[in-house]
């Protein structure tokens, strides 16, 4: 802890002392407790229990996001999923989140599905998680670890699977919501929903404006989701099920970009690029159809996604640069299930086929002349296999295999190296897991996998040749608890990659790296201390480094070592619930500093959140009022720095906000 003050020390121990609490709670109540309903997670593309689950996986109910303040999924990952995160590089919402300590690249080594249907792109842009608004959220997955079994490249770190609500039982129902915050923030929603018999029916809107805490980081975001659901709508009926859902949205930002160190000090409100900024619509249209008969069930995932975008870049006597980008993916995906209890075990099969094309074009201008033409095309072709066995003597066996061929093709006849290539690369993933119950609400487990990712366009420009793949190996033991009144997690993982793809900004290109080795440990649990009083809390440490090479023994830029979070909630009576919240993210190296010589770091940043809630359940009403970084605490989330360690670059984070949200439901 030699980084941290003597008031973050406190913090990280007070977090640590709640997980160990909780752990000493769970102990207390190995019980005669009657169990609570099981919570399924089909991060994997197959329904399983979470206690019993081999693998490292979480969940936020959309109850407890919307309790806990969140607007939408970006912000309750931050909040309530104990993952590393930094500020948008945009300057908006969209923080980037970092799973399990890849830097940079963290953003594509997980993947993120929203029902079924995979959203994360194929080349440098997040998926747009804070578009998806909390009213539409049932719950989300965050899978931890290697899962391209399920999910196919990219899927390193891990999977972030959002399952939304559709419309609620018969009737009409719905809401709308108004929030303001600071830095002239005000969102606004509404959502509809009609059920009848064998049909529902919603909708949902939402328009985001916000100023931004900085100067020239005003965005405006807005979207909009339709859909509907036929058929046998029950979770377990037999028969036919469909779901079709059309999804627009819409963001325009200006771009405040990174300041100099010397002027982040004087005032990290400040821009260096006043004239930047982007824009982009994405729509999406997704159909999934399943068909149940007895032990089997048939279902098929199909999704279409456009996405434009355009930007400009104002590098003062550099020039100017301006860009414009067109992508469109289709994914199609059937799978067949097998669901039985044969002889005593309960036996669930899966075989499933992805298969997934993009296409790409961005035309680029630096200062009124050609900079670049370029077009690309990914073509995927998988097929996978899963095998889930619970036997009588409460042993889960999780045996899964995938084998996918991807084909990538490049032109850019105005490049500065490589004008063009083709790369056909076969790739190969498995896993295997076992859960064992060892008492009443106890179950400890092991996973070992294998994963992968490829390079994507981006990464792959202007280089001699294309990227290897890099590839990646999991090995994992976990030990759970749950009860009514508590629940306990703790996991210890090692991963190993080969031919890992990080940017070096020697040589300014991407590049595949020596081997890196990742180790950790991971707590989170919850426990009711009293009868109005809810404590929770995670703790992650890990470490990141270089194996071999020129590099070896280093720690990777942009990982700290520790993050941990503690919330401890007051339900004062039926209407009204205090929450308290505290976060630490831990110091990291700076960006380009792969041999870690520069003296200054990545600051390590401790934060209190504070939100109230008054809820009227019985004329429709929800109040909230918050204040995150309560101490208005002035620091960067990233930085980035050359060679010499004598020109650094940051990102500042956000200072005080203060929210108020009222939500009317019917």
């Amino acid at each position: 802890m030699k980084h941290f003050s003597v008031a973050q020390r406190g913090v990280v121990l007070a977090c640590a002392a709640a997980c160990a609490s909780l752990a000493a709670t769970s102990f207390a109540q190995i019980s005669n407790e009657a169990q609570l309903k099981p919570i399924i997670v089909t991060a994997s593309r197959m329904e399983q229990a979470l206690q019993t689950a081999p693998v490292g996986a979480s969940v936020i109910l959309g109850d407890d996001l919307r309790s806990a303040g969140a607007l939408d999924a970006n912000e309750a990952l931050r909040r309530l999923g104990g993952i590393v995160s930094r500020p948008d590089l945009m300057g908006g919402r969209e923080a980037n989140l970092d799973i399990r300590g890849f830097g940079e690249a963290a953003a594509n080594n997980m993947v993120v599905v929203i029902d079924g249907v995979r959203i994360s792109q194929n080349e440098i842009a997040s998926a747009r998680l804070s578009a998806i608004t909390a009213d539409r959220i049932e719950r989300i997955e965050i899978v931890r670890g290697g899962a391209s079994v399920a999910w196919g490249e990219g899927a390193t770190a891990g999977v972030i699977n959002i399952v939304t609500r559709g419309a609620d039982a018969k009737g009409l129902s719905g809401a709308v919501q108004l929030g303001l915050e600071s830095f002239g923030t005000r969102d606004a929603s509404a959502n509809l929903n009609v059920g009848m018999d064998n049909a529902r029916l919603y909708a949902h809107l939402r328009n985001l404006k916000s100023d931004g805490y900085r100067d020239n980081s005003a965005m405006q975001t807005d979207s909009m989701t339709l859909g509907v659901q036929a058929g046998a709508l029950g979770a377990h009926q037999q028969g036919l099920q469909v779901r079709f859902e059309l999804f627009q949205d819409k963001q325009s930002a200006r771009l405040p970009g990174a300041l100099p160190m010397a002027a982040f000090l004087i005032n990290p409100k400040q821009t260096n690029t006043p004239l930047n900024f982007a824009s982009f619509n994405e729509d999406r249209v997704t159909a999934a159809a399943q068909y149940k008969m007895g032990p089997w069930l048939a279902s098929l995932d199909l999704a279409h996604r456009d996405r434009a975008g355009k930007s400009f870049y104002d590098y003062g006597a550099g020039g100017d640069q301006a860009d414009s980008i067109r992508s469109d993916q289709t994914q199609v995906s059937p799978r067949l299930h097998y669901n039985a209890d044969l002889a005593g075990t309960a036996l669930q099969a899966q075989l499933g086929m992805d298969r997934q094309s993009w296409q790409y074009k961005r035309d680029v201008l630096y200062s009124g002349f050609a900079g670049g033409d370029e077009t690309a095309t990914q073509k995927s072709r998988a097929t996978f296999a899963r095998l889930d066995a619970l036997l009588p003597s409460q042993t889960r066996l999780v045996l899964g295999l995938r084998n996918e061929r991807i084909r990538k093709e490049f032109t850019d006849p105005l490049a500065f190296a490589l004008k063009s290539y083709q790369q056909n690369d076969p790739l190969k993933a498995w896993e295997f897991g076992v859960n064992q119950t060892i008492a009443a609400g106890w179950d400890a487990y092991v996973r070992s996998s294998r994963s992968y990712r490829v390079g994507n366009v981006d990464e792959n420009r202007n280089l001699p040749a294309p990227l290897k793949p890099q590839q990646a190996r999991d090995l994992e033991l976990g030990l759970r608890q749950s009860s009514p009144r508590s629940s306990f997690g703790v996991r210890v993982f090692r991963q190993k990659t080969r031919d890992e793809i990080v940017y070096d900004n020697s040589i300014f290109s991407n590049i595949n790296i020596d081997p890196v080795q990742r180790t950790g440990v991971e707590i989170e649990g919850r426990t009711q201390l009293a009868h109005a009083w809810t404590l929770s809390g995670s703790l992650q440490s890990i470490r990141a480094r270089f194996s071999t090479g020129a590099y070896a023994g280093k720690r990777v830029p942009h990982v700290p070592e520790l993050n941990a979070q503690a919330r401890l909630a007051w339900q004062a009576d039926a209407a009204q619930r205090l929450e308290l919240a505290l976060h630490h993210r831990g110091a990291a190296i700076l960006g380009n500093d792969l041999n870690n010589a520069c003296a200054l770091r990545e600051p390590s940043l401790t934060t209190i959140d504070v939100q109230y809630n008054y809820s009227l359940k019985s004329v429709g009403w929800h109040l909230s009022a918050g204040v995150d970084n309560l101490t208005d605490r002035k620091t960067f989330g990233w930085g980035i720095t050359n060679a010499a360690c004598s020109a650094t670059n940051v990102y500042p984070e956000s200072g005080r906000s203060f929210k108020l949200k009222a939500r009317y439901s019917f």
